[in-house]
């Protein structure tokens, strides 16, 4: 894998968007503020109506939150790749659970510094 970048959606961190950013030896894994799925009903109607383009991805049950990843690399595996990923998603069971009890061994994410 050369380069790989993106937003995931991560069960146990369920109102805060994950950017991954990989290239080379270096990876970033951070958050990305939050879902708008996250925001009170009231808020996510104003902000729907003021960027409607937002609705051609607005699902019905989780809203704006989705993992969307680029791979860059040179003879890759694609199903191999794939199927490694599927691993990573919730199952039917899974998705029945509370999600805050998952297991979450990342560490805190932190803002970054603006100057």
């Amino acid at each position: 894998m050369v380069r790989a970048k993106g937003f995931i959606w991560l069960a146990s961190r369920n109102n805060i968007a994950c950017l991954i950013s990989q290239a080379g030896p270096s990876i970033t894994f951070q958050g990305a503020g939050e879902w708008i799925a996250s925001y009170p009903k009231v808020e996510q109607k104003q902000i729907l109506k003021e960027e409607p383009k937002l609705l051609t991805r607005w699902d019905d049950t989780y809203g704006d939150r989705i993992t969307e990843l680029v791979l860059i690399g040179i003879d890759m595996n694609h199903g191999d790749i794939e199927r490694s990923l599927d691993h990573c998603l919730l199952t039917d069971e899974d998705l029945l659970q509370d999600w805050s009890l998952f297991n979450d061994p990342l560490p805190v994410f932190t803002e970054a510094a603006i100057n």
